[in-house]
């Protein structure tokens, strides 16, 4: 496996508080790797100290070959790492269509106007929002705000996605579409870092998964293999789940 980014021993304190810990792993071109853990394990700490939001304490983050830790997020953004946020926010005076045209004219490609028009309407086909791109974001349903912060993402045209809970707050409906769509980037050519409660979101498109507890690496391997896991039964999906996954 050539790893697309590497994550080595990356530690980041907020005060006495470390909410990572030497936490190591890589993630391999074209693959889809999902991160679970408890709420506080540090699985968003972690996307903002790759993405640029936060400069680690420690440890090393490298992309393409490419040191990033501690770069600004723009400059991260231009070497191809795109990514989504818990709390979808759309700029609201705009539409559909501009919102995903902002992604293309700031990314990776760095297009003009014209040009990043195009750019946004490839990627809402991509989504399935080609038919709400005329709307303004203020009538758009919470998932499908939720495609169009994938969308955003993927206008600047990332080589590593970074998907922070897309499947949060839908219905089961609605998590088989966004399923789908997470199925279709993927199959565009992009590799995927994952951070997902939904289980069966997990299980259903992730070959390898890392479990975070506490800011340190409590589990990595297959999706079964870890969620069979003892330790992970114990500190995160807990003994009804634990009776259920073994039919009891």
């Amino acid at each position: 496996m050539t790893a697309l980014l590497s994550i080595h021993s990356v530690t980041k304190r907020f005060g006495g508080v470390a909410a990572l810990n030497q936490v190591s792993f890589d993630v391999g071109e074209g693959e889809i790797l999902g991160v679970i853990g408890p709420n506080g394990a540090g699985k968003t700490t972690l996307l903002n100290c790759v993405s640029g939001v936060y400069r680690p304490d420690a440890g090393s983050i490298t992309f393409d070959g490419h040191s990033i830790a501690g770069e600004p997020p723009h400059r991260i953004a231009r070497l191809g790492v795109g990514r989504t946020f818990q709390v979808v926010k759309p700029f609201a005076s705009m539409t559909v269509r501009e919102n995903a045209a902002v992604g293309a004219l700031f990314g990776a490609s760095h297009l003009p106007l014209a040009r990043a028009f195009v750019a946004a309407d490839e990627v809402l086909e991509l989504v399935g929002m080609a038919g709400k791109a005329s709307l303004p974001v203020a009538s758009l349903t919470i998932p499908d705000r939720k495609r169009l912060e994938v969308a955003r993402a993927l206008a600047t045209r990332p080589r590593l996605l970074l998907l922070d809970e897309v499947m949060a707050g839908l219905n089961p409906v609605e998590v088989d579409e966004a399923l789908e769509m997470v199925r279709t980037v993927h199959r565009s050519g992009v590799t995927i870092v994952l951070i997902e409660h939904v289980m069966r979101v997990v299980v259903g498109v992730c070959r390898r998964v890392v479990v975070l507890h506490f800011g340190q690496t409590l589990a990595e391997g297959t999706p079964d293999g870890v969620l069979r896991d003892a330790r992970v039964i114990e500190a995160y999906l807990g003994e009804k789940y634990a009776r259920r996954l073994v039919g009891g």
